[in-house]
């Protein structure tokens, strides 16, 4: 028999599959409640530190159960208050009634999970209510939450979704019944478990195809547990229908105390070890989750642990080791000696696992790669073979490139080839977001249009960065310049008779955003529908968009809006001042607590006193006397003079900067407002400059550089073994110049 070929790397991932899952942890209270042990608060702590170290970021840390009946858990109200201190963890905890609910609220947990047991007979010796009871009683907890203004999500977990120990066979059509009737009641999402682990890999997709049809994203989690040995086939099921969050419990422990012969969830570091292996993030660092099991077998001693990774350890090709490239050792579950504490992971972003394939150019459809990219994306330049002609722009283009491209991987393809438009259309397949800013029918002639690619994949958002969106003007060809002069805004930024262009590519870099604001929208429509869409973004759009509040002027007041250097200002002193030496500075009050402030600030009492300038409408009528008074007085002082009594009683004013002079911003310097990059091109190929970063922090940090701009076709190879491609086949593409 003939060998067969091995691929290098995995296959691409199925286009159903998430790229990313979320491992919500249960152990301490799912595991916990099973056994009769009760673990001090203090080691409870522990272990939400240290699953937060190794990257967890949902954990369930309890339930308000009355503590007579589950003295295990009573100290839930405590570690909801220690787990929200820790920075991006989603707390969550189970309710099963409307007290339960309340103490939720009060605690500030962000998720309250409420079992409801398909099964009636389950429901029953679980809850001691009827399915219909708990779906009664979620709205109940719906209106409490609102009651209290809390921002708390409501999960409806439909437990016992597969059958039980104790009245045998569920219908699924109850399961549907029940999940769309605790969506009726105010449940935010639901779930479906596999609580004595009846379910098979069959079962599951049959299962959560049916509730996906019916309620979408809104199905939102799956917990199975392991009792036969099909709990890691049964998330390989739900994978195929989309499922992006799974219930886990660090070594497998825990059960369900009424339901007979029930076995623990899946184990947690054994679901992380195979997303990983697959090629899907979890965000999770398995030597920590596994340091982790093996402290929790100490403070559990005597309990039995499952999994199977904690015995076998990880194997050499697996591609989530840690940054260190440690290996965790098939120890089993004997703790070391001294155990070193385990360090911080470095949290994940929030566009982590989603990949966006870009077929853009110049600034428009670059922006809004660049947003998704430093937002935790991973996108993927696609080039003409020969590079993007923004690599070798001259003049005002010379930033370009490297200024819209960092954080990106690039592949160059020839799409006018056969071969190279194929190779394309699989990488296409493989993505949460496709972006083009190609003319209208230009994406078609290739099959990678919305309609080809949605047919394919129809999970994709498909955004398109167009000069105008669908209408007369459509056909035509747009420039920021194009749309400036015909959408009003470089009549209203120069004087009259002399319109000028922005100094910036204001609709190019704003279309862009707008472009990146329409595709996490359409992700988060995605969670409830299933699928994707296509989002438009254009520059003439945008550009009247920035011209609105001046149309708006005109709609209420009659008057037309003057060009900026010749408008009826809204506040008298807000202009650009001349002082000593020929120095400029701009200088503001615009409310009349500012004029009084700045006023004292320079002695100016006469002014201060006058009635005709009492208040700021009065000095509006007075502006053209008031602004030559004004300016005669403060022709004496230095910029750096006024810009400090300004800065000293909280007074508007801004030095006049050229843009070079940026980079010695004292503000910039100090915040980490400028980020080193390496130049993919031209003369200063290979040398270090610094680039602006996107104008926002999340979590405290800003979003830095993780990918310098890409020469052309760094990411070739790997890139087309990530959609299947072997080797000779990427050789073969080489040869044939369809690829760069």
């Amino acid at each position: 028999m003939p060998d067969l070929p091995v691929p290098a790397c995995p296959p691409a991932l199925p286009a159903a599959w998430p790229r990313r899952a979320i491992l919500r942890e249960v152990g301490l209270r799912d595991g916990l409640q099973s056994i009769a042990r009760i673990v001090p608060t203090g080691l409870k702590r522990q272990w939400i530190d240290a699953a937060h170290a190794a990257g967890q970021r949902e954990i369930e840390v309890g339930s308000f159960v009355p503590a007579r009946l589950l003295p295990q858990l009573a100290d839930t109200a405590e570690l909801v208050a220690h787990a929200k201190t820790l920075p991006g963890l989603f707390v969550s905890v189970l309710v099963p009634n409307l007290k339960g609910a309340e103490l939720a609220l009060a605690s500030g947990a962000d998720l309250m999970v409420v079992p409801l047991s398909a099964s009636h007979a389950h429901s029953l010796a679980n809850l001691r209510k009827t399915p219909d009871e708990v779906v009664r009683e979620v709205a109940r907890m719906r209106a409490a939450r609102d009651a209290a203004g809390s921002r708390a999500l409501i999960e409806g977990g439909v437990g016992t979704a597969f059958g039980c120990t104790i009245q045998g066979r569920v219908d699924p059509a109850e399961v549907l019944r029940l999940a769309q009737a605790l969506l009726d009641a105010g449940a935010d999402r639901i779930s479906l478990a596999d609580t004595v682990g009846y379910a098979d890999p069959l079962m599951v997709r049959r299962l959560f195809e049916a509730v996906r049809r019916a309620v979408g994203e809104r199905l939102s989690c799956a917990h199975f547990h392991d009792t036969r040995g099909l709990g890691l086939a049964n998330v390989m099921a739900a994978l195929d229908t989309g499922v992006e969050r799974y219930d886990a419990c660090l070594a497998g422990i825990g059960g369900c105390p009424h339901a007979p012969g029930a076995s623990g969830n899946v184990a947690t570091e054994d679901l992380a070890y195979l997303l990983g292996s697959m090629g899907i993030d979890t965000g999770l660092d398995i030597d920590q989750l596994l340091a982790l099991r093996r402290r929790a077998a100490q403070w559990l001693d005597g309990e039995p642990l499952h999994g199977t990774l904690a015995r076998a350890g990880l194997p050499k090709t697996y591609p989530g080791r840690n940054a260190a490239g440690h290996v965790a050792a098939p120890a089993g579950d004997a703790a070391p000696a001294a155990a070193a504490p385990a360090a911080s992971a470095r949290p994940g972003l929030p566009l982590a696992g989603i990949r966006v394939v870009e077929f853009t150019h110049m600034v428009m459809g670059p922006t809004c790669g660049m947003v998704l990219a430093d937002l935790g994306a991973e996108v993927i330049k696609i080039e003409p073979v020969e590079g993007d002609r923004t690599r070798h722009l001259l003049g005002a283009g010379a930033g370009f490139f490297p200024m819209f491209n960092r954080n990106k991987k690039s592949i160059g393809l020839d799409l006018r080839s056969a071969a190279g438009a194929q190779a394309a259309r699989r990488l296409a397949d493989s993505a949460d977001i496709v972006l083009e800013n190609f003319r209208p029918g230009t994406m078609a002639k290739y099959g990678l249009d919305y309609a080809s690619i949605s047919a394919r994949n129809p999970r994709v958002i498909y955004v398109s960065h167009k000069g105008f969106l669908p209408g007369p003007y459509e056909h035509r060809t747009a420039l920021d310049e194009v749309v400036q002069m015909m959408g009003g805004l470089a009549y209203m930024t120069g004087r009259r008779g002399d319109p000028v262009r922005a100094g910036s590519s204001v609709n190019d870099i704003m279309g862009g955003m707008f472009g990146a604001i329409g595709a996490l929208a359409a992700l988060i429509e995605r969670r409830v529908t299933g699928r994707g869409q296509e989002v438009q973004s254009a520059l003439f759009e945008n550009n009247v968009f920035l011209v609105g509040q001046h149309m708006l002027q005109y709609a209420i007041t009659g008057e037309a809006a003057a060009p900026m250097p010749d408008r009826i200002s809204a506040w008298a002193l807000y202009d650009v001042f001349t002082v000593k030496d020929g120095e400029q500075i701009f200088l503001a009050a615009v409310s009349d607590a500012q004029w009084t402030t700045f006023c004292d600030a320079l002695g100016f009492d006469d002014l201060k006193r006058a009635p005709h300038l009492a208040t700021n409408n009065d000095r509006v009528r007075a502006r053209p006397t008031l602004l030559a008074d004004v300016r005669e007085r403060l022709r004496g002082y230095c910029a750096a003079e006024l810009a400090s009594i300004f800065e000293r009683h909280g007074l508007p004013f801004a030095p006049i900067v050229k843009p070079e002079e940026l980079f010695d911003d004292p503000h910039l310097r100090a915040t980490g407002g400028l980020a080193d990059i390496v130049l993919p091109d031209g003369e200063r190929a290979g040398q270090v400059a610094q680039t602006t970063l996107f104008p926002l922090t999340l979590g405290g940090r800003r979003l830095g550089v993780r990918l310098q701009p890409p020469p052309l076709g760094r990411d070739t190879g790997p890139l087309l073994e990530s959609v299947g491609y072997r080797p000779p086949e990427i050789d073969a593409l080489r040869q044939q110049r369809a690829i760069a």
